[in-house]
């Protein structure tokens, strides 16, 4: 049996007690694991199957990953809250008198502040892909040339032995 068919109200009108996992006391949902994670996983997968992410396969970056997906899906629950409160009051903003509507816009900022900095550390934004592709570019000749140069000196020494 549940809590609430086991209990006995102390007084008429008293409500029961609220059952386990409920979302009565939920606002934007941005601190709850059960809205946030489920949102993140599909963020992570979309960015898995996307082809030119491969690097972000390797397990060092699935942390990295995992908190950008994790900050992206704030943004995501708490724009999507802020725009209900302003479709309410009918200006798109929301009451900034209220401590709610103000304190998840600093939230929203911090999230996609957090989001944007995850997403360029990982090179899912253009410019830092290309940075990526550049950096991985310039280590490579870095190591053919290195490579290049041992193979001369091993010729020179070579030669020299044989003089």
């Amino acid at each position: 049996m549940t809590q609430a068919s086991e209990w006995t109200p102390a007084f008429e009108g008293q409500r029961p007690p609220f059952e386990p996992g409920h979302e009565l006391s939920l606002r934007h949902g941005a601190y709850s694991p059960r809205k946030v994670d489920p949102l993140a996983r599909e963020l992570v997968d979309q960015v898995l199957a996307t082809t030119g992410t491969g690097h972000v396969h390797r397990p060092e970056y699935r942390p990295a990953l995992w908190a950008w997906g994790r900050a992206e899906a704030q943004v995501q629950l708490l724009t999507e809250w802020l725009s209900k409160r302003g479709e309410e009051t009918g200006d798109g903003i929301g009451d900034l008198a209220d401590e709610r509507v103000r304190s998840a816009y600093l939230l929203l900022h911090r999230a996609e502040t957090r989001a944007n900095t995850l997403r360029s550390r990982l090179g899912l934004d253009p410019l830092s892909r290309a940075r990526l592709g550049r950096d991985v570019a310039a280590g490579e000749l870095d190591a053919a040339r290195l490579m290049a140069e041992m193979e001369r000196r091993e010729r020179d020494q070579d030669g020299g032995d044989a003089a």
